[in-house]
């Protein structure tokens, strides 16, 4: 839809921004796959530290209800900048979900952002706070680890 808008927009020479650089990938399938940014093998490749944040359909409520407890969405956040590097989401709403996550890329925001939102609840949008906290856990945990090891160490 937006490749259309922009040539009709050129077509008639209406300005338009250039084709904006996040798009989402979505998957119309049983289970839905969704995705945006970088995936955890690009990041390796690029040598670019990152941590994984992930929410299992299991752990959300709205899932339950909806009996559906197999997916999950899973976010790349960039181990020391905490900006948001990826979201990849299998399983139901992925298609509605990944443009959240797209936004949040976007505006540049940083994970901190999503753990400190409120989310209706229960709303498989959720899963992106779930994820968030996930996420912060194990950088947090990798910083005590750290900070023990340089204690060590000057000791």
């Amino acid at each position: 839809m937006e490749e259309g808008r922009l040539a009709a927009c050129y077509a008639v020479a209406v300005a338009a921004r250039p084709f904006p650089e996040l798009v989402p990938i979505g998957i119309s399938a049983i289970p839905e796959i969704s995705f945006e940014g970088k995936t955890e093998e690009s990041l390796t490749g690029d040598s670019v530290p990152y941590e994984v944040g992930l929410a299992r359909d299991r752990e959300l409520a709205r899932s339950k209800i909806l009996g559906e407890e197999v997916g999950l969405l899973k976010r790349l956040v960039h181990a020391e900048e905490r900006t948001i590097l990826g979201v990849h989401v299998f399983g139901q709403g992925a298609t509605e979900l990944v443009p959240i996550g797209q936004a949040m890329m976007a505006a540049g925001r940083i994970v901190d952002f999503l753990v400190d939102a409120v989310f209706n609840y229960p709303t498989l949008a959720q899963a992106y706070k779930v994820a968030a906290l996930d996420a912060t856990n194990k950088l947090s945990a990798i910083s005590r680890a750290r900070k023990r090891r340089r204690e060590r160490v000057a000791a």
